[in-house]
């Protein structure tokens, strides 16, 4: 079976960034619509990465992103490997928007920081670093981790355009002008026996 997509370009620059990532990183494939699918993809990093691109397929699944970047045939199926639920389709509160500029020069910062850590423990504390807070009257304030900075940066996402911050839940997205990036944040519940 042949995954249709208008613009193999736009398929291929995006599975192409993820193999160099992950050489082995899965890809999901939804459609999102009459004639658009989307791709996701989840980076090393704890972050879900999307594309949505023109094309047609039937059903949700996943196949090797290195597999599928090399063939227009869908790859053998590993709907079994995906590991992780998918944020959600709707219900996303709007928070804010921050000009692009704002997110290229927070990005390039936070990169100076991961040089100059040096260690690889240094390097994790930096990726839960709250790098922006953003809300709207009436809801709670959402961290912006470098994580989803760094997620757009490594998949080329972010264009001349401002970036989109909402929520959902326990899910932070980022939408920019070339695709979305996800985090799902931990939440921990105590629950006292008697």
């Amino acid at each position: 079976m042949t995954v249709l997509v208008a613009e193999r370009r736009d398929l291929g620059v995006f599975l192409g960034r993820i193999v160099r990532l992950d050489a082995g990183a899965l890809v999901r494939i939804r459609p999102s619509g009459p004639d658009h699918l989307t791709l996701w993809a989840a980076l090393p990093f704890d972050v879900l990465v999307a594309r949505t691109v023109p094309g047609s397929w039937l059903d949700d699944a996943t196949v090797s992103a290195a597999e599928l970047l090399e063939s227009t045939e869908l790859p053998r199926r590993r709907d079994s490997e995906w590991r992780g639920s998918l944020p959600p389709d709707r219900d996303w509160q709007p928070l804010d928007t921050v000009p692009a500029d704002v997110v290229r020069n927070l990005i390039t910062a936070g990169q100076k920081a991961f040089r100059a850590a040096g260690t690889q423990a240094a390097g994790e504390s930096l990726l839960d670093h709250e790098t922006l807070r953003v809300s709207t009257p009436g809801s709670p304030e959402v961290a912006v981790t470098f994580r989803l900075l760094l997620a757009l940066a490594r998949m080329a996402f972010l264009g001349d355009g401002p970036v989109g911050v909402s929520s959902c839940g326990p899910w932070v997205r980022l939408t920019a002008e070339h695709g979305t990036v996800y985090h799902r944040t931990a939440s921990f519940g105590v629950t006292l026996l008697r």
